[in-house]
This record gives structure tokens, C-alpha cells and sequence, in this order.
């Protein structure tokens, strides 16, 4: 039986918030290499601008959307729900977004599923996908430190273009690894942790996104 689960804040969490908040103020204070000269364009949120302020977000994704409800007896201990394909509806992959604060995409989605990647099917498959999605494989279909740290090599370092960046994640301890911290560092681009058990009120993908994706999804 499918149920809809949603987290309690923690009791600190205004206190939280308020702290993450005041992180985020103090890291976007213009700094003396930061300052504009004669004809620059000015930032426009402190030392960055809105093309270079990012939250990313990973969202599992079922095989198979069911809605969840359906009709039973009172007292049935087996409630049936018709699938179109035997286990499709525990299978999953990952969806990983990126938004930016000036509204333009400019990092491709990218979808995880469960394998190796290899072998003729897989490479017959692959032909069929949107070049607009990057399509990764490892052995669990969720997002491990390897994966960011090639998201972060291979897609936001360039579309971040040299600028100081604020960059937003959930606190997934596979997006603040050392090696991770260190890349981003040579870079300039800011981790903004977003506090444990808060993504659900202040994390833009999880507030306006992934809820509205899904649900366009499973009409489709």
C-alpha cells in the first residue's frame, strides 16, 4: 500500500535556518578582489551574480508512477494494484536538477540508473535518449561523492564561467567530502549546506520543482 510521508521540522530549526541564512550574508560581502572597476557589470547579489547562484537537488525517480489509491474491501489484507510490469514499480532512479537564481538553465538534468553501463543493449539504448539529459550508471541508481565530483568537473565549473559562485545543497554527506570541499574551494564556489530536515521549506527544487515534475511525469 503506497502512503505519502512527510518529515517533521527539528526543534531548532528557525534557530537553523536563521544561522544558514546569515551564512549565506556573510559570504555574498563583496571582498577587495571582488570590487567592480570602470565599466564592469555590477553583481547583483553582493559579490555574485544571478547566473552564478545554484541549488541542486537529487529526487528519486519510479519506473512506474502509480497514484497511490484504489478500491477494497474494508478489512482486506491484500490490497492489489495493477502494474504494467513485474517489480517496475520498486525500481527506481535518481533525478538530479539544477536551477538557477536568474531563472536560465544552464546545467543538463541528470538521470541515474542501476548497472554498469556496458554491454549492446545498453549502447542500443543509449542512442534513444534526449541529448539534453547526461545518463550515468553506478550500482545503487542514488548519487555517490564520485558523481558530484564529475557534475561539478564536467558541467557547473564551466557554466559557472570563472565567477564566484553560491552553490545550495542538502547536507548528503556525499556533497561535502573533502575532495569535493577542495575542488570547490579552487573555484570559488560557496557551499551553502541547507540545514537537516529543512530542504522541505527552503530548498527551491524541493518548494517549486520536483513535486511539479513528478506530477506532470505521471500524467504522462
Amino acid at each position: 500500500m503506497s502512503t505519502n510521508k512527510t518529515s517533521k521540522l527539528p526543534p531548532d530549526s528557525d534557530a537553523a535556518i536563521l544561522s544558514w541564512v546569515r551564512f549565506k550574508q556573510r559570504n555574498s560581502q563583496l571582498r577587495p578582489e571582488d570590487e567592480s572597476g570602470p565599466g564592469d557589470t555590477l553583481k547583483e547579489v553582493g559579490r555574485y551574480h544571478l547566473a552564478c547562484i545554484c541549488n541542486m537537488d537529487q529526487t528519486s525517480l519510479s519506473f512506474e508512477l502509480l497514484s497511490g489509491q484504489t478500491y477494497e474491501p474494508r478489512g482486506s489484507k491484500s490490497v492489489w494494484v495493477k502494474g504494467a510490469m513485474s517489480g517496475w514499480d520498486k525500481r527506481q532512479a535518481t533525478l538530479q536538477l539544477t536551477i538557477f537564481a536568474d531563472g536560465k538553465m544552464r546545467v543538463l538534468p541528470l538521470i541515474l540508473f542501476k548497472g554498469k553501463g556496458i554491454g549492446a543493449s545498453i549502447q542500443r539504448e543509449m542512442l534513444l535518449y534526449d541529448p539534453r539529459v547526461v545518463v550515468k550508471f553506478n550500482p545503487t541508481a542514488y548519487a555517490n561523492s564520485k558523481n558530484i565530483q564529475e557534475w561539478i568537473e564536467e558541467q557547473l565549473i564551466s557554466a559557472l564561467e570563472g565567477q564566484p559562485a553560491l552553490l545550495a545543497l542538502d547536507l548528503f554527506c556525499g556533497h561535502k567530502t573533502d575532495n569535493i570541499l577542495d575542488i570547490l574551494k579552487a573555484h570559488d564556489i560557496i557551499l551553502s549546506a541547507i540545514p537537516a530536515g529543512c530542504t522541505g521549506i527552503i530548498q527551491p527544487l524541493d518548494i517549486s520543482i520536483n513535486r511539479t515534475f513528478k506530477d506532470i511525469l505521471k500524467v504522462l
